[in-house]
């Protein structure tokens, strides 16, 4: 955000006592924000680091049931995130959650018979109401291999299909946030805790504003952690400790370079010991993942070399002609998901993705678990908690409204040929760059001028955008966040990376130091992301 609306939200943190503090800052935050500021409630939700920069930005980018997790008996958990998953793709999201058909390839030997698959399909398919021609139970091998030339055919048994919905988990936790700011909650990213006190009835948090370096109290009749991975951390600050609350499982995904695995459809693929994962098209380019491995390290920011090999493996184990190697990769990323605790015997993938509400001192909640799928359904769970009786009808049909994206007329096809030709660009890269903007669309384009009407630049534009209406304050904000260049952008990614510190320090006051310093944060996380990765994988490219 700007350093004025910055200024505004810290002038307001620091003299309101809200009916709600929130610390952390990922989809789980971002929807109890959102969802107290419609039922009334004054909300403050301070993020140590950037939002949406944990979990919320790391995971495989999917608004789905979860196939999956109706053999594990979850048929609650499935449901909900069915009718959450229409409800963002047809009214609260369009343009950020679009459907996607998923096939399912049955191999001989394969932990699940090709007759449970199906069963299981049909049942996913009855329990969201999708239509005929979104499932198909009985797919022959040359079918599946017509749809994907590249599939393995030995011992292709054959497979079914369904649909099921791929999103940009950051820019959807944006959306969420834009729009708890739209109805007066106050945000603050690079605003760490670091201390918990009680102010007679009150919660009393000292927070650090990593921008100026300053610390300030803020004061609030009941209080939310929604850290993540991060959430015994949190807990550490309490003066006599918290028995742990979170077992951490993390997800490596890996980006591949445009055209290397060609799809129009996501396919499940399996590990060497069977574990399900998915090959999901992006563009032109697509990922694969993910893991499942239990962690003590909330940061998932490094990837392991084991992890990164183990996808690779099953890639190659699925679709063998496509010979992917380490040089194929342009991108990865490492979601470490913020599961309750269960007993010691259990597998990170037998863990429960259900969201748990613990009440650790009198009005101080802790939610762990949940899915980015139900964030809303669970931020109204949340709330019913905290603050029983806070719902309203016209709360709760709000909480069903579009976000910022949907809240207008969606943009026609002729719309965007006319802006393309207004911007000198192709109408197939305006829409592929700026159809995450919805209705938006038109906004950010005017930003992309100038001063002394220098040529329209689409990356100007996009990252005004970010700085003055979503809360970008470094530049790793946004080649990480508000646009997926540094995952996606491979050989391109950082050749704008000097003018657009220049750009995002002439708005925000950089000195040339804070410039070239923000330029080498996004080129160490760049090598940081790719370390795992032998010296020399690069070199073939050449």
């Amino acid at each position: 955000m700007t350093a004025p609306l910055r200024e505004h939200a810290l002038r307001r943190a620091q003299s309101e006592i809200f009916d709600l503090a929130i610390v952390g800052g990922g989809i789980t935050g971002a929807g109890v924000a959102r969802e107290a500021s419609l039922r009334g409630l004054t909300a403050f939700l301070c993020e140590a680091r950037d939002f949406a920069s944990g979990t919320s930005s790391r995971s495989t980018r999917l608004i789905h049931g979860g196939l999956r997790y109706l053999r594990l008996g979850d048929v609650r958990l499935v449901r909900e995130s069915l009718q959450e998953r229409e409800l963002l793709r047809h009214v609260m999201a369009p343009h950020l959650v679009q459907g996607l058909p998923f096939y399912f390839p049955i191999y001989r030997g394969d932990p699940d018979p090709l007759w449970l698959v199906r069963t299981g399909v049909a049942l996913y398919g009855r329990l969201s109401g999708a239509a005929r021609e979104d499932l198909e139970l009985r797919l022959a091998p040359h079918d599946l291999l017509e749809a994907m030339p590249l599939l393995r055919r030995d011992g292709l048994r054959g497979g079914a299909r369904y649909l099921d919905a791929r999103t940009d988990d950051a820019r959807l936790t944006l959306s969420v946030l834009r729009d708890a700011s739209a109805r007066g909650a106050v945000l603050l990213n690079y605003a760490p805790v670091r201390a918990f006190a009680r102010e007679g009835d009150l919660h009393c948090l000292t927070c650090r504003d990593e921008e100026s370096g300053e610390t300030f109290a803020v004061r609030a009749r009941r209080l939310l952690l929604a850290a993540g991975p991060w959430t015994d951390e949190v807990l550490g600050l309490l003066e006599d400790g918290q028995v742990p609350l979170v077992r951490c499982s993390a997800g490596t995904h890996l980006a591949l370079r445009s055209g290397r695995l060609p799809l129009d459809a996501a396919w499940v693929m399996r590990g060497p010991d069977g574990r399900m994962m998915f090959a999901v098209p992006y563009g032109t380019e697509s990922y694969i993942g993910t893991t499942d491995v239990l962690t003590e390290e909330p940061d998932g920011s490094t990837v392991p070399a084991v992890e990164a090999e183990y996808i690779l493996a099953a890639a190659d184990r699925t679709f063998p002609e496509a010979h992917l190697a380490e040089h194929d990769v342009i991108g990865a990323w490492r979601g470490v998901r913020p599961l309750a605790r269960p007993g010691r015997s259990r597998s990170a993938s037998r863990v429960s993705r259900e969201d748990r509400l613990v009440e650790v001192r009198e009005g101080m909640h802790v939610v762990v678990g949940g899915k980015l799928t139900a964030f809303r359904a669970m931020a109204e769970r949340i709330l019913d908690r905290i603050y029983p009786g806070s719902q309203s009808a016209g709360a709760a049909a709000a909480s069903r409204s579009p976000l910022p994206g949907a809240q207008g007329e969606a943009i026609t096809e002729d719309s965007w040929r006319q802006a393309a030709r207004r911007a000198g660009v192709r109408a197939a890269d305006l829409r592929a760059r700026l159809g995450p903007y919805g209705d938006e669309a038109a906004t950010v384009l005017q930003m992309g001028v100038g001063p002394g009407n220098l040529r329209f630049s689409l990356d100007r534009a996009i990252l005004r955008f970010a700085v003055a209406e979503e809360f970008a304050l470094h530049l790793v904000d946004v080649y990480r966040r508000r646009t997926d260049r540094l995952l996606f952008g491979g050989d391109f990614a950082l050749q704008h990376l000097k003018a657009d510190a220049d750009e995002m320090g002439r708005l925000l006051g950089w000195s040339e130091v804070r410039r070239e310093a923000e330029v080498q944060a996004v080129r160490r996380l760049e090598a940081e992301m790719l370390s795992w990765r032998a010296p020399h994988s690069d070199e073939i490219l050449r």
